[in-house]
């Protein structure tokens, strides 16, 4: 911060109106909403609160606290993990370096998988979540969803360990049963095979080639293994695809996010494993990202 500032001259609002002008110099998007948050979480309060006593002068102990934030976030690092959490589906959830930072495109699936419940009037649905990453996707489902039965699986403990202190929080962790698996193992061990009306996953599905453009927040801080496969970025989706039939009870839907130029590729190997039915969700830009198919 300025050093011809005094420091106890530095208020909310003038810490706040700085802060705003170098983020925005620095390209930081958000630049308000960014510092309103991180000087909420460096005083222990409610972002509204900092209206309600703006000239408040800021006492060393405080502002350090604000430091260590900032500087975080002036060098990219997201501020999801800066301040722990994000907001999914109207319920907060723990975030932290090493696990996917859950996306607002994601809450489709959400949607998809309730639709589809209500569509095919099925009461007790059993899901698998492949790729939990904090657990947002799974434990949502649990929420709203009164008698489902869940199991949720992850390649990275961390991601599990997130997931499960989620599930916790939210109290759905009696409802969810976590477990280390890696899909793309011969091997893959996965409890209940056929045994599932829905199958969803946010699989990693970004291609190598557009890594690079990704802004620094991704791909300096964020688990890459969560976001890409390293190669055409159809990897995880066509494994989804050759063992939907093991996994679904007949009649059941496989149900995965996809990138913005996806849908006719995934669609053929939706298709080229056995799918009866293909339906698409987009988001709200327009773009078809969520597909489901019916094995």
């Amino acid at each position: 911060m300025a050093s011809t500032q005094i420091e106890n001259q530095w208020t909310i609002l003038s810490l706040i109106q700085w802060s705003e002008k170098y983020l925005t110099e620095n390209g930081i998007e958000n630049p308000r909403l960014n510092a309103e948050l991180m000087l909420a979480s460096a005083l222990g309060c409610n972002r509204i609160d900092l209206y309600t006593r703006f000239d408040k002068p800021l006492v060393r102990e405080e502002l350090d606290r604000y430091r260590a934030l900032f500087r975080r976030r002036v060098k990219r690092e997201p501020l999801q993990y800066i301040l722990g959490y994000t907001d999914f589906y109207g319920r907060r959830f723990l975030v932290r370096p090493g696990v996917l930072i859950p996306r607002p495109e994601t809450e489709h699936i959400v949607e998809a998988t309730i639709g589809l419940m209500k569509e095919t009037n099925i009461q007790s649905p059993r899901i698998l979540e492949i790729g939990t990453g904090s657990g947002c996707i799974a434990i949502t489902l649990a929420a709203e969803i009164e008698n489902a039965t869940i199991t949720a699986i992850d390649v990275a403990d961390e991601a599990l360990k997130v997931a499960g202190e989620n599930a916790v929080q939210h109290s759905m962790n009696g409802k969810i049963s976590f477990r280390k698996v890696n899909i793309l193992d011969t091997d893959a061990n996965i409890p209940d095979a056929g045994d599932y009306d829905f199958v969803v996953s946010n699989p990693p599905y970004i291609p190598k080639d557009e890594w690079d453009s990704l802004a620094d927040e991704i791909k300096l801080h964020e688990p890459k293994n969560a976001l890409t496969d390293e190669d055409d970025g159809l990897t995880y989706l066509k494994r989804l695809a050759e063992r939907a039939s093991d996994l679904l009870k007949s009649g059941g839907w496989l149900i995965c996010e996809i990138g913005y130029n996806q849908f006719d590729s995934v669609q053929l190997l939706f298709s080229s494993y056995g799918a009866r039915e293909i339906r698409y969700w987009n988001d709200l830009s327009g773009i078809k990202r969520i597909i489901g198919g019916t094995w």
